[in-house]
């Protein structure tokens, strides 16, 4: 019995150790294993990603190209301001001088300019009792007032003319010139820059001016005048001064008094500088002193092309048949002028500047007669035919077209075409 009794002990010993390791294993399979590791004798679920919503990709977008920039110059010919010319635009009574309505109808012409030139061949001082017409000019400074109501920027008096009332006349001529809020060309104090800059949207175009003397008179100045108030023609001189401009602007435009009076064609000296100037820098070269049209032409440098017109004619004048000084024939030649008008763009991206246009529009210049005094107006010509309104006679706009001929035989239009 007892036997039996250790028996039974033995068994309930055996039972009880086996229920305590089952216990243990229960316990390493319960919440203290981290979330998600299989338990013995299960397999692991499979953990699939979750799917992405699909995506179209965007395309970068391409810039804009920003448009070329442009910027507008005109000008025009001579004033040789002759006493008849003078005495038309006096005001009796008034004291004073209006030459307006010579001018006005190339007011709407110069609107279009961003920048405008025109040549003036005299002196202009205050001096009432001292306007004289050739040979030694001296004009009303109410001629600057009419300049600036039409539309013109600058007055050049780089020219023969210039010392007509000598050195302090000049630098009167200057000052009545810069009180109509006019800049000047071609009179220095010395210490100035020799060249204008006039910047148009984001367009830098360098202007400066020179002659081929002033009648002699510079021969009274002293070497060192001559060198700081004047502008004469100087290879060297030249060189330079472009250089230096061209330092600072996108175009140079040069204003050249130069030539030989009354003749239709440059000398081969003319031809020659206006290219060795181009070398220099030059874009574009303005000609002017021969009270006649010269040719116009384009000419190709480093493959862009430069614009050269070698005179632009008499713009206002008392040169014309029937009027004595000058060569007997062909006198019609010397009431022909023009405006040029130069359009430069600028390709925004590579900030090149290139000549885009060039067109002329010849102007000739009026004379009659009313109430015993000679008049003078400027008849614009765009085109033949241009005027259908009656404004003028028909024997007027036969010699505003004969005029026109004569101009647009010898200059060229001109635009640039891609390649």
């Amino acid at each position: 019995m007892k036997h039996n009794i250790v028996i039974i002990a033995l068994i309930c010993m055996l039972f009880m150790s086996s229920c305590a390791q089952n216990g243990q294993q229960t316990s390493n399979t319960g919440s203290d294993l981290p979330e998600g590791t299989p338990v013995s004798g299960q397999i692991a679920p499979e953990i699939m990603p979750l799917p992405s919503p699909e995506t179209t990709p965007v395309p970068t977008p391409e810039p804009t190209p920003e448009p070329p920039k442009t910027a507008v110059l005109m000008s025009a010919g001579d004033c040789v301001l002759h006493k008849l010319f003078q005495d038309s635009a006096y005001i009796p009574g008034e004291g004073r001088y209006d030459f307006y309505s010579i001018f006005s109808p190339i007011e709407k012409y110069l609107a279009e300019s961003d920048v405008s030139i025109i040549s003036f061949e005299s002196a202009a001082t205050n001096n009432r009792k001292d306007y004289t017409g050739y040979p030694l000019f001296n004009c009303p400074p109410e001629i600057f007032d009419t300049f600036k109501a039409v539309g013109f920027d600058i007055v050049n008096n780089s020219n023969n003319h210039q010392l007509d009332r000598k050195l302090t006349g000049m630098f009167e001529t200057r000052d009545n010139i810069k009180s109509r809020g006019l800049d000047v060309l071609g009179v220095y104090d010395g210490e100035e820059q020799r060249y204008l800059v006039k910047e148009v949207n984001g367009i830098r175009i360098g202007i400066m001016a020179y002659t081929y003397s002033c009648n002699m008179n510079e021969l009274a100045l002293t070497e060192e005048q001559r060198y700081k108030h004047l502008a004469l023609i100087d290879r060297e001189r030249i060189q330079k001064e472009l250089a230096d401009m061209e330092e600072n602007v996108d175009v140079s435009v040069v204003c050249m008094h130069w030539g030989v009076e009354y003749r239709q064609q440059p000398t081969e000296e003319q031809k020659q500088l206006a290219r060795d100037m181009i070398s220099w820098g030059a874009d574009v070269i303005l000609g002017s002193h021969p009270h006649v049209v010269e040719p116009s032409e384009m000419i190709e440098h480093n493959g862009e092309q430069k614009y050269v017109i070698y005179s632009m004619g008499n713009f206002v004048s008392n040169q014309r048949r029937g009027a004595s000084g000058y060569p007997l024939t062909n006198k019609e030649r010397a009431e022909d002028s023009m405006l040029v008008k130069v359009v430069f763009e600028k390709n925004s991206e590579t900030g090149k500047t290139i000549i885009k246009e060039v067109t002329h529009i010849p102007t000739w210049l009026w004379r009659y007669n009313e109430n015993g005094i000679y008049r003078f107006r400027i008849i614009p010509v765009p085109y033949k035919d241009f005027y259908q309104d009656n404004e003028y006679s028909d024997d007027v706009l036969s010699e505003a077209y004969q005029s026109y001929d004569r101009t647009m035989s010898l200059v060229k239009d001109y635009r640039h075409e891609e390649p």
